[in-house]
């Protein structure tokens, strides 16, 4: 639940009309703050669209080795609206299953060791959901990636910027929404680097024993403000 504050730093409706746009046409979020894992978890479970009345489909990225978080995210997803994979760099040896465009979804994670692999990997979930779907209403399908730091520390920034670029590319083509967990503080070097790939930066802190968030659209033309949200 968020409560509103600092409406003084934008118009509402301003925002309200661009956050509306980008939902219709597609939209790729980073998330950036160094906070508590519940805070970054309910963030996640908000942009994913869970408790939404339409249907979603979610892709749901590891990269950190967490793949039972990833099933705490799915709620009571069934496999025909989630596809989880999990991203290990460390399993080099260990053959990477892929699913293929028009196969069900397994409700167990696909397991890659690449970053060419993981782009695949997406891409075919995403390809998956198209079929079975026959096409995919704005803002139906919902991506998460719970960190890019691996990726970064294993392929550096020029890599992953561009690998950043190719999967918000996909996402839009079907007017999805795709959001990155950057868990740093919004002051660290790596975020102006990586910010212009994004419609929208949405910033986490604690204050005072309060969790709250800023929503930037538009490079910092319109903001929310600093709202108070309660976790669950």
């Amino acid at each position: 639940m968020i409560a509103g504050q600092g409406r003084a730093e934008t118009s509402e409706d301003g925002f309200s009309d661009e956050l509306s746009r980008l939902k219709r046409h597609g939209a790729s979020i980073l998330v950036v703050g160094s906070v508590r894992p519940d805070h970054r978890r309910d963030t996640c479970r908000r942009l994913l669209g869970q408790g939404a009345e339409k249907a979603r489909r979610r892709v749901l990225i590891s990269t950190t080795s967490e793949t039972n978080q990833l099933s705490k995210l799915a709620g009571d997803a069934d496999s025909e609206t989630l596809s989880m994979i999990s991203y290990d760099a460390q399993a080099r040896t260990t053959a990477a299953s892929r699913s293929t465009p028009g196969s069900s979804i397994s409700s167990s994670p696909t397991e890659v060791d690449a970053l060419a692999d993981l782009g695949l990997a997406l891409s075919n979930a995403i390809d998956s959901f198209e079929h079975d779907a026959n096409g995919l209403e704005p803002a139906e399908l919902r991506v998460g990636v719970d960190s890019v730091l691996p990726l970064l520390e294993e392929y550096g920034r020029q890599r992953i910027f561009k690998f950043l670029h190719l999967t918000n590319g996909r996402t839009r083509d079907v007017c999805g929404m795709a959001h990155y967990h950057l868990p740093v503080e919004p002051t660290a070097r790596i975020v102006p680097v990586l910010s212009p790939l994004f419609d929208v930066i949405v910033e986490l802190r604690e204050q005072h024993g309060e969790y709250q968030e800023r929503w930037m659209l538009d490079d910092g033309a319109h903001s929310s403000g600093w709202l108070s949200v309660t976790t669950k």
